[in-house]
């Protein structure tokens, strides 16, 4: 089956005929005829299980890019404010525990937190209270007016922006070990020749992408006191080391220019092209640039693949609003931009003083390879004294691109 983003643009063209004789229709102010009917009613049906297609297939996708991301599949635990949890009475469970008539809610959470310290290998002597019920550090006396302990509710992410590489339709090679070489087809040439002329050498020499892998590396120092009383913290932020590594790969992969140890980005790899707005039509806008990209691509054999543009965020305002300004022949529908599906990041890079910078190419001839996953490691030891543990973070990725010249085009200082 083909992939999202191949669907996604065979659906848009389907929907595309459908307008136009529908809209052939209506100009000659009649009905369809049986064979435009039939036609019709087909593209409607197609439409709609693509649809469908879509859905499964993006579904599988996202499934793929968690298993790729190897961030662990533990959930964080969650804990609802619950109407039980606020009327839970610290007095109440302090006085039933020494009477030796425990009940209600106050019975319930002093079992949950015996349950949880026995999972931990610690016996509770006394009264328990869950750490669901418990801030870090929280004191619970007269002289900080903390009658009653706080509750800790499920954790909210860092807001961390979505990565775009894992949705672009690049090549994504997980699983490897060992330094990785994509060889690369060039192009053949053939002549015209007279009956009995020699024929020129039609051969070329392949080229190649060459994948090692280089590291992305971090650590975060977290209390103990805290991972014992808030059991969610850990995951949080080993989820948010996934999202950092994800962030730092759109950085290196659509920015202007190279990242400082990273792997070479696209708008420097090759022959691509890099174009200002004097190389497009004078006085023209964002949107005019875009279609303008699609021309330069096919003049150079590469408008085919996963086709998309990813755009500085600067553009999104300008691309927008020229979808408003013309109902009929609208730039950017849906998530398509000029018939091609668009992503925005603050990967893609400004330079000197302008920006508004957007990539538009194949990308499933952009490779990346991910060498044994990503790797947290917990380490209980370093700062034992502290009574901290560290985790670890060590990431080994490699990108590269095949015929960056014929398969993408860099579009820059569309913003002034």
């Amino acid at each position: 089956m083909k992939n999202s983003i191949e669907i996604r643009q065979e659906r848009a063209e389907i929907i595309g005929k459908a307008d136009a004789l529908l809209n052939l229709a209506k100009g000659e102010s009649r009905d369809f005829t049986n064979d435009e009917q039939v036609s019709y009613d087909g593209m409607m049906e197609n439409i709609d299980k693509l649809a469908k297609d879509i859905e499964v297939v993006e579904r599988q996708e996202k499934l793929n890019a968690e298993i790729a991301a190897n961030v662990g599949s533990a959930p964080v635990q969650k804990t609802s404010e619950t109407k039980e949890a606020r009327s839970y009475s610290m007095f109440k469970a302090i006085k039933g525990m020494i009477n030796n008539n425990l009940d209600g809610v106050e019975k319930e959470m002093h079992e949950q937190a015996v349950n949880e310290a026995r999972s931990q290998g610690i016996a509770i002597n006394g009264l328990g209270i869950p750490a669901s019920m418990l801030e870090q550090r929280a004191i619970v006396d007269q002289a900080n007016s903390a009658i009653a302990p706080t509750n800790i509710l499920s954790y909210a992410d860092a807001l961390r922006e979505a990565s775009v590489f894992d949705k672009v339709g690049a090549t994504m090679l997980t699983g490897l070990s060992a330094n990785t070489t994509i060889p690369v087809a060039a192009k053949t040439s053939v002549n015209w020749e007279g009956e009995t002329d020699a024929t020129a050498d039609g051969g070329a020499n392949f080229s190649k992408v060459e994948l090692s892998p280089v590291r992305c590396a971090a650590y975060v120092d977290i209390s103990k006191q805290l991972l014992l009383q808030n059991d969610g913290v850990e995951q949080v932020i080993m989820r948010d080391l996934g999202r950092a590594v994800a962030n730092k790969l759109d950085a290196a992969i659509f920015g202007s220019s190279n990242v400082t140890g990273a792997p070479t980005a696209i708008a420097t790899s090759g022959s691509i092209g890099t174009f200002t707005e004097a190389a497009f039509a004078a006085g023209s806008s964002v949107a005019s640039d875009m279609v303008e990209a699609q021309g330069v691509l096919a003049a150079a054999g590469g408008l085919k693949g996963n086709l998309a543009y990813v755009c500085s965020p600067e553009l999104m305002g300008q691309i927008k609003a020229g979808a408003q300004v013309d109902s009929i022949l609208a730039v950017m529908q849906g998530n398509l931009a000029a018939g091609y599906p668009v992503y925005f990041t603050d990967g893609v890079g400004k330079s000197a003083g302008v920006s508004g910078d957007f990539l538009f190419g194949d990308f499933s001839r952009l490779f990346i390879g991910m060498f044994g996953g990503l790797d947290i490691t917990v380490d209980p030891y370093t700062q034992a004294a502290s009574g901290i543990n560290r985790l670890v973070l060590n990431n080994y990725v490699d990108f590269g691109v095949a015929d960056a010249g014929a398969g993408f085009v860099k579009a820059t200082s569309l913003v002034a």
